[in-house]
């Protein structure tokens, strides 16, 4: 008998607490693509670059399997405040490019109803069209503030440490691959494919950027 919906999302929330933890250890420097000074974050696994995602079972048995697994992982606005708009520039939304075809990802946390999970979102990256699995995306009303804190801007504000555990932490269910090129697969590796978007960025058209991984080893798409 295959588990509910609800007993499912009770052994996603038990697994988030598996890997929550904070450590000042490098991780994942990110850069915008068109203002790689002033659009900056830092993304981190909870722990270590070893943290890998956390299997959703029900019970022990194999048959218990349900092929889905939680990865948790801190999202950092780095960028410099400007100095004409001080809350400027926000991290409003971070995907990911996965490995395989995956979809059925839902957001775990946080579920204050300030950010939504989007699957198979499109974005250009250097004019290079490039899917994302998912997105999580910071709401914002028609005037871009938080729909449910009016006084609020959304998204992540900037001037946040570069360490592991600063900032925002997201928590995601859904079919992680299980390895990557022959590897167990790790939260790290599932931030490689990290893609963020700044709004708000000073002299960059429609103050909009995004920024990934800045390191050689990520292509764009980085998984062809």
């Amino acid at each position: 008998m295959r588990p509910s919906p609800l007993s499912v999302r009770l052994l996603v929330l038990a697994c988030v607490g598996a890997v929550v933890g904070a450590a000042t250890l490098s991780a994942h420097v990110v850069k915008g693509r068109l203002a790689p000074a002033a659009a900056t974050a830092f993304v981190s696994s909870p722990t270590a670059g070893s943290d890998p995602p956390i299997p959703v079972r029900w019970g022990t048995a194999p048959a218990g399997a349900t092929g889905l697994s939680v990865a948790c992982f801190y999202v950092a606005n780095t960028s410099p405040a400007r100095l004409d708009r001080p809350g400027w520039p926000r991290v409003t939304a971070a995907g990911f490019e996965l490995p395989g075809q995956g979809s059925g990802f839902a957001l775990v946390e946080p579920l204050d109803g300030d950010w939504e999970l989007v699957e198979n979102v499109g974005a250009a990256l250097d004019g290079i069209p490039v899917t994302l699995d998912f997105a999580i995306v910071a709401r914002a009303n028609p005037a871009g503030w938080k729909p449910r804190h009016p006084h609020e801007l959304p998204g992540i504000e900037p001037e946040q440490a570069p360490t592991r555990g600063s900032g925002t932490r997201f928590c995601v269910s859904g079919p992680f691959p299980e390895t990557v090129a022959g590897t167990p697969d790790t939260i790290e590796q599932v931030l490689n494919g990290v893609v963020v978007r700044f709004d708000g960025v000073d002299d960059v058209h429609r103050g909009r950027d995004l920024g990934v991984w800045d390191n050689p080893a990520r292509l764009i798409p980085l998984y062809p």
